[in-house]
């Protein structure tokens, strides 16, 4: 299993993922460059949350990095 990590906020009432990695630094560089521009666009409660899946990294996009749970 895999640990991945979602932007997560909420507009007009509703849940919404705005951006996902399985680097976790990732989402907080994101959320630093975007989270202007989201709350002019109307999100709230902008949050990193994390699942598990199964579904492998894609090497092309992660490299060989070695991912732990």
């Amino acid at each position: 299993m895999y640990k991945y990590y979602e932007v997560h906020a909420i507009i007009d009432g509703m849940d919404g993922i705005l951006y996902g990695s399985y680097i976790k630094n990732e989402c907080e560089d994101e959320i630093d460059a975007e989270k202007d521009g989201w709350k002019k666009d109307g999100w709230k409660n902008i949050k990193i949350v994390s699942r598990l899946t199964e579904e492998t990294p894609d090497i092309d996009v992660y490299g060989s990095m070695i991912f732990d749970i």
